[in-house]
């Protein structure tokens, strides 16, 4: 079990940047972008999306990463399901770590 931990650690810290930054974003662009111009304004708007898809990709990329690693099958179903919700994608990475550790522990 603490083998499943120490590799979802980094998934939690993304997932946790992610929320840290995207959340207070909608409360203080109020007091920053007031006095911009139209196309600044826009592409301030903008911020929280780029950065909640660069998270996204990442948790991809880290998932392909430990799929291989762990030598698991269904990569595909995991970064599908992280590409339209990340936590779903690792949840998929975790439950399928834990089986094999069960199918392990029964040898």
């Amino acid at each position: 079990m603490s083998k499943l931990l120490k590799v979802l650690n980094k998934y939690i810290i993304l997932l946790i940047i992610s929320s840290l930054f995207v959340i207070p974003w909608i409360y203080v662009n109020v007091f920053i972008l007031d006095s911009l111009d139209r196309a600044t304004y826009d592409l301030l708007q903008s911020i929280p999306n780029f950065v909640n898809y660069l998270i996204r990709l990442i948790v991809i990329v880290l998932l392909i990463v430990d799929f291989r690693k762990e030598n698991l099958k269904h990569v595909v179903l995991a970064c599908v399901a992280a590409l339209f919700y990340p936590l779903l994608g690792v949840v998929v990475f975790a439950l399928l770590m834990l089986e094999k550790e069960k199918v392990i522990r029964r040898k």
